[in-house]
C-alpha cells in the first residue's frame, strides 16, 4: 500500500505538466524533501519520537528512501490543495485522506515506528499538513 500511495504521488507530476504546473510540482517535491528531513531532524534526531527501522535515520537508505518519500508528500499536498477549490474542506480531506493512505498501511508493515499513541500521532497530522502548507505558501509568493 506504500508503495501505491507513492505511486500516486509521482503520477501527480504529469497531471502538473500537462496543466502548466511542473514549476510547483517540482517546487512542492524538493520543499516536501527539505520540510520532511527538518522534520526527521527534529523528531527522529533530537526527540526520538519515531524512527525508521529498514532505514537507519542519515544511513544510505534514508535518503534514498525516506526523504524522496517526504518529497512525494509534500507534492501531495501542495498540489491537490492547489487543484481543489474550497481551503477548508481541501484541509480535512488531505489531512484525513493522507493519514489513511500512509498510516493504516504502515500499521501493518511498520516502516516507521512511534514512541506515542496513535491519537497523539492522529492529532499531529493536522500541523503536518499545514507545515507543508505554509512553507509552499512562502516558497510560492
Amino acid at each position: 500500500m506504500r508503495w501505491f500511495a507513492l505511486t500516486c504521488g509521482l503520477l501527480l507530476f504529469p497531471v502538473a505538466y500537462f496543466q502548466g504546473e511542473i514549476r510547483e510540482a517540482m517546487i512542492a517535491f524538493l520543499l516536501g524533501m527539505f520540510c520532511g528531513f527538518s522534520l526527521d531532524l527534529f523528531g527522529v534526531g533530537g526527540l526520538h519520537l519515531w524512527n525508521y527501522p529498514r532505514q537507519p535515520f542519515l544511513g544510505k537508505k534514508y535518503f534514498a528512501f525516506v526523504v524522496p518519500a517526504w518529497g512525494v508528500f509534500g507534492m501531495q499536498i501542495n498540489l491537490l490543495w492547489n487543484w481543489l477549490e474550497i481551503p477548508w474542506l481541501t484541509f480535512i480531506v488531505l489531512t484525513v485522506g493522507l493519514f489513511a493512505m500512509y498510516e493504516i498501511p504502515n500499521l501493518k508493515t511498520g516502516s516507521w515506528q512511534y514512541q506515542s499513541s496513535m491519537r497523539l500521532v492522529g492529532i499531529g497530522w493536522w500541523p503536518l499538513i499545514l507545515y507543508f502548507r505554509i512553507a509552499f505558501e512562502i516558497i510560492c509568493i
